[in-house]
């Protein structure tokens, strides 16, 4: 899922005229009511204005960026036996982000150890950490026991945007862990500690796109699932044969 920026919207407006005249080639219907569609382009003018387009864009890996960095590895082992071939290029989602921005939703983290720190203010529930929580002020949550009870607290961190990169920084630590799982959904995290399956979570704020791009623009890589983009399209709807 990259993301990158085009003031004029050249490639758009070649593929516009596509989408508001052709049937799509596939529709998919979520359970959600999220409906993804597909259209086939094979206008050679049409591929060669969205080809140039795109030829010097800069494309912000906005999610997926361990798989990238696997098909890399794919790339360099099929190289080193057999030279050049389709393992040259990946598949990718890109979206412009001068149309409209995409919804960047947090994954929570859900730990399975002692809890690295257990900080802040307590709140309420988890109503009132999600209501205080910002990525404009780094602030998030954590839901942990105390004395058998669930208790919940909202705390902040230091530096720039977004909280995620923070929160590894200064809390969780930078490494990936076996320990810590995600989901998108805050209620799922909280019942994990409620159950006794975890033994805390840290609920996150959402980010933007711009915040995104501003973190790996100052050189940092983000955390493994630092962003939920959503409507998210749907795995496997394209293929793409390697051989």
């Amino acid at each position: 899922f990259s993301l990158y920026s085009d003031p004029e919207l050249t490639a758009w407006r070649a593929l516009e005229p596509t989408t508001q005249a052709d049937e799509p080639f596939g529709t998919f219907d979520e359970a959600d009511g999220t409906q993804n569609r597909l259209w086939r382009i094979s206008d050679p003018s049409t591929i060669a204005t969205v080809t140039a387009a795109m030829a010097d864009a800069e494309l912000l890996i906005a999610d997926g960026h361990h798989r990238y960095t696997t098909a890399l590895r794919y790339r360099d082992e099929r190289r080193d036996a057999q030279g050049a071939g389709p393992w040259d290029h990946v598949l990718a989602f890109i979206v412009d982000a001068g149309t409209e921005d995409p919804i960047v939703l947090a994954f929570h983290r859900v730990v399975g150890a002692e809890p690295a720190s257990v900080a802040g203010r307590r709140v309420r529930d988890l109503r009132e950490v999600l209501a205080q929580i910002r990525d404009d002020d780094l602030t998030y949550g954590t839901v942990a026991r105390a004395d058998g009870d669930l208790m919940h607290l909202v705390a902040e961190l230091r530096g720039p945007p977004p909280t995620v990169a923070a929160l590894h920084e200064q809390v969780l630590g930078a490494e990936p862990s076996d320990l810590i799982r995600f989901t998108p959904d805050a209620t799922v995290a909280e019942a994990a500690v409620r159950s006794g399956e975890a033994l805390a979570a840290y609920i996150l704020p959402p980010t933007t796109p711009g915040r995104i791009r501003a973190a790996v623009e100052r050189g940092k890589r983000l955390p493994q699932k630092s962003t939920f983009f959503w409507p998210k399209p749907l795995t496997g709807m394209m293929m793409r044969p390697l051989e």
